[in-house]
């Protein structure tokens, strides 16, 4: 049962991020802005990729579930973070 949860549970964000871009792709979520409303996606896509590999380290690792969801969570935002600020200075360094 433990495993079943821990996969539905690492899962879950990804399967959300994918229902959310289905969404947005096919007009029935619309926030203004046309198709750059899908770049929001890619942030959530990437945070959902790190999360369920963190997650299912954690699950081989077997470590309690509460800790391996708020250490999946963290990992997954400083990954986001991390990639932001090397688009980041990849931007500024092609600005000159």
């Amino acid at each position: 049962m433990s495993a079943t949860i821990r996969s539905l549970l690492a899962v879950a964000p990804l399967l959300l991020t994918l229902l959310f871009g289905w969404l947005m792709m096919e007009g029935h979520l619309n926030f203004g802005s046309g198709e750059k409303d899908v770049f929001l996606v890619l942030p959530l896509l990437l945070w959902s990729l790190v999360y369920l590999c963190s997650c299912l380290v954690m699950c081989v690792r077997r470590s309690p579930l509460v800790r391996s969801l708020v250490l999946s969570a963290s990992v997954a935002t400083g990954g986001v973070v991390v990639a932001w600020l090397l688009l980041l200075g990849l931007v500024l360094l092609g600005a000159r």
